[in-house]
Order: C-alpha cells, then sequence, then structure tokens
C-alpha cells in the first residue's frame, strides 16, 4: 500500500485530493484536520467512511499533535491552512498563526522521515502579489518572480507573508535534511465545497439572494476547476522531474472579475446587470500564473473548460449538490 497523509483533508483542495486518492485501492490516505476551516459534513463523512482512509482529528498549531502522526508515509501533502480573503482581513493573527506554526512542526516532524519520496507544501500566487504591483512584473508571471511584501500594516499580508514564511521553511527543511519537496504555488483554484469568503462562492451566494454584487470588477485572474488542480498536484507531487522546484498551478485564461461575474450569471441563464465595487486594499490588480513549467515538467494541460467548472460549482451552491454525493444536507 502506498500511503499519503493530507493536512487540511477536510478544506477544499485537501478534499478532492483526498477523494481521488480513496479511489486507488493500493493506497490508504490519512486525513488529518481539525475543522478550524474544512467542514464534517455528509461530503467528508463518506470520504473517511471509506476502508482505506483513516481521519486523525488533530490541531496542527500544537507540535505534541504533530509529533503523534505517523512518519511512515511515503507521501505528505500539506495543505492545511487559513484561508480566505475575508479572514486576512478580519483574522490576521489566525492566520498567521495556522499557517506558520504548522508548516514548521511538519517540516520537522517529516524530515526525519527516511522512507518519504515527497512533502508537498500548498503555497499560493499572493506571495509575489506586491512584486507585480510595484515593480510591474510581467504577467503571466513564472516561478523566478521575486517575493515581497507592499505593507506589513495591511492585515491582507498575513496570509501571503506567513505562505513566503512556508516556502523558506519547506525549502530549507529539505536543504538541511536531504527531505525531497515540492513547492506548488496555486492560481485562485475553485469548484464544489471551496467554502465561503472567495470571490465565487461569494458572488453564487450573494445570486441565492437576488443581490448582482461583485467586488474588483476590473482586478484580473485565471481560475483552475479544482478536478485539474488536484490531478496537477498528484502530477507535481508524483514526478520525479519535480523533486525539490517551486512550481506553479493555475490556469491560463486571464479575464476580469466583471467578465467572471457574467459568465457565472450565464452558466445559469440569468440576465442582469452586475453592481460594480471596487477591489479591497492591497488586492493585486492582474494576476496569472505562467504554467510553462508545470507543462514541460509533468506534460498537464487542463480539462475543465471555466464555463463547465462555473456550472458545477453553481449546482453545488445553488442547488446543494456536490456531484457524487447528490443533496449536501
Amino acid at each position: 500500500m502506498t500511503r499519503i497523509l493530507i493536512s487540511g483533508a477536510a478544506g477544499f483542495i485537501g478534499f478532492h485530493l483526498a477523494r481521488r486518492l480513496a479511489a486507488r485501492p493500493d493506497h490508504e490516505v490519512i486525513c488529518v484536520d481539525n475543522f478550524a476551516r474544512g467542514a464534517r459534513d455528509k461530503a467528508f463523512l463518506a470520504l473517511i467512511a471509506q476502508d482505506n482512509v483513516r481521519f486523525v482529528d488533530a490541531d496542527l498549531c500544537n507540535e505534541t499533535a504533530v509529533k503523534a502522526l505517523p512518519t511512515d508515509v511515503d507521501y505528505v501533502y500539506h495543505l492545511a491552512a487559513l484561508n480566505g480573503t475575508q479572514n486576512f482581513y478580519e483574522r490576521s493573527l489566525d492566520v498567521i498563526r495556522c499557517c506558520t506554526l504548522p508548516t514548521l512542526f511538519l517540516a520537522e516532524h517529516y524530515s526525519m522521515a527516511k522512507a518519504l519520496k515527497r512533502f508537498v507544501y500548498a503555497a499560493t500566487s499572493e506571495a509575489y502579489a506586491s512584486t507585480v504591483t510595484r515593480f510591474g512584473w510581467p504577467v503571466p508571471t513564472a516561478e523566478d518572480v521575486p517575493l515581497s511584501i507592499d505593507d506589513v500594516t495591511n492585515p491582507r499580508w498575513s496570509y501571503a507573508a506567513s505562505k513566503m514564511h512556508g516556502e523558506i521553511v519547506t525549502a530549507q527543511a529539505g536543504a538541511a535534511r536531504d527531505m525531497p519537496y515540492s513547492i506548488i504555488r496555486y492560481h485562485n483554484a475553485y469548484g464544489p465545497r471551496m467554502g465561503d469568503r472567495h470571490v465565487i462562492p461569494d458572488f453564487f451566494e450573494r445570486v441565492r439572494d437576488g443581490k448582482y454584487e461583485l467586488f474588483g470588477h476590473a482586478d484580473t485572474r485565471s481560475f483552475l476547476y479544482i478536478d485539474d488542480a488536484v490531478t496537477a498536484t498528484l502530477a507535481v507531487g508524483e514526478t520525479q522531474a519535480c523533486r525539490n522546484e517551486i512550481v506553479n498551478v493555475g490556469g491560463t485564461e486571464e479575464i476580469t472579475m466583471l467578465e467572471l461575474g457574467n459568465k457565472m450569471l450565464s452558466v445559469r441563464e440569468i440576465t442582469a446587470d452586475i453592481i460594480k465595487h471596487p477591489s479591497p486594499s492591497g488586492s493585486v490588480k492582474r494576476r496569472a500564473p505562467d504554467v510553462a513549467k508545470l507543462q514541460r515538467l509533468t506534460g498537464f494541460l487542463a480539462q475543465v473548460s471555466l464555463e463547465d467548472g462555473l456550472a458545477a460549482t453553481a449546482r453545488y451552491y445553488l442547488d446543494d449538490v456536490l456531484d457524487g454525493f447528490g443533496p449536501i444536507d
């Protein structure tokens, strides 16, 4: 059996990754979470009820709890974090604590695991946002971009700065302890069960209430549906060429938030004028990844169109259906 440990398995990417891996009969999946952000819902309970899935309820900010995790694993996917744009502003200290301490403790713990094939760290495109804004760095942006912090007094940087720290911890644990690692910089993965406090679920929730309001309408992003994000994550984690590499994972279509909002209405056949609001302070105006390295090292190509992905996401947020599980209550 191949053994995989996933931190943050009740969260968004972690859940979908665990679900994909649990479908492999020769894999054992160890799901770790404490529901600080992830959900103990019907979908997660169905996941951990499978014979080859084990659930560990652990607070990864507690070093003792981390030291109790099994080390005889082949892969660690460290996805646990306190994410969500509104959280960056409203719970900045919690964001720092929940992003920083688990990475330190997990990297220390698994740098001593001799059988480990890969420690995969979930980083973020937020880490280089101010480089693009302040210095006009090219967009789409490659992995060699310098990371920077625009304003330490702006709580938005609680997440990006913590994730920068995590990249350094992961890389230096790899160098000092010969721990094989990969760092994935995710760029706006989206899909069913991604929680709230992100642009797509927030907009769909407002649509549910008949409110067609959008923030940061002129900002641009690229989006990658969760099924493709999981495929790319596994490709990075399992490809030898990605060992000790930083790799962008994201979509290739850069669109404005207003274009995104109109597409979200279109997949539900809704005709309405969107009320436009400016973006929060510190929000980067353009963001899209250069994914040439991902494609070169793994051969990955996205399979799900934005329209199809938004339609599946709408079914979850507006119809209470998670594909493969039926009604979510």
